[in-house]
């Protein structure tokens, strides 16, 4: 089990100066608080193209992406692969009874270093700490805000103006993703994607 330790603060490690940043960008913690939320997280790599869930298996744990790559995607009528998101540093994937949905797949694309919590654990964390559930609030709103905007600008905005998006919400994430997910993610083939990003990249200044 990852263990945050306070009085190793002057001489934190990569990990422990990473959550502890993460938390501290939202509100200010004291350090038994900050201590109490850390200590229930474990710290974990994995290799490109491992699952953390696949389709019909529900994780048990909730994923903080400290380096790398992270896909959600799941499967039409058709049989055929559709990304919902991508998952790039500092996001989150899984989550608990409310956001852990049975048939989406979470997997790495890319060697990733990545913290997780018992979902159980981290609801529970929630309930006990009232700086926490602020966050947690806040995340939520912010992830169906996102998510409301995205299933409007799915239906009502051509690709290209998608694909902006993506590259403003997540720079560099066309160098990190092969086209076909970029493709999948917006819901075109990826022959037209090819087309369309060529054009764009043609166009840009």
């Amino acid at each position: 089990m990852y263990c945050y330790i306070w009085a190793r603060s002057i001489a934190m490690d990569p990990q422990e100066k990473f959550l502890l940043n993460y938390y501290q960008n939202y509100t200010d913690f004291s350090p038994g608080e900050i201590g109490d939320i850390i200590e229930h997280y474990e710290y974990v790599e994995i290799a490109k193209n491992q699952f953390l869930q696949k389709n019909g298996q529900l994780s048990k744990f909730t994923f903080l992406v400290m380096e790398g790559l992270l896909m959600n995607y799941t499967y039409d009528y058709n049989g055929n692969q559709v990304v919902l998101n991508f998952v790039p540093e500092k996001y989150w994937a899984g989550g608990g009874k409310f956001y852990n949905l049975e048939g989406v797949s979470i997997q790495s694309l890319e060697p990733t270093k990545l913290f997780r919590i018992k979902s159980a654990v981290l609801e529970e964390l929630y309930q006990k700490n009232e700086k926490f559930a602020f966050i947690e609030v806040n995340l939520v709103r912010n992830a169906f805000k996102a998510l409301k905007l995205r299933m409007l600008d799915s239906v009502s905005k051509p690709a290209i103006y998608n694909y902006e998006q993506l590259l403003t919400k997540h720079p560099g994430i066309a160098q990190r993703v092969p086209q076909k997910y970029i493709a999948s993610y917006l819901g075109v083939t990826p022959q037209f994607f090819s087309k369309m990003r060529a054009e764009y990249l043609r166009r840009k200044p």
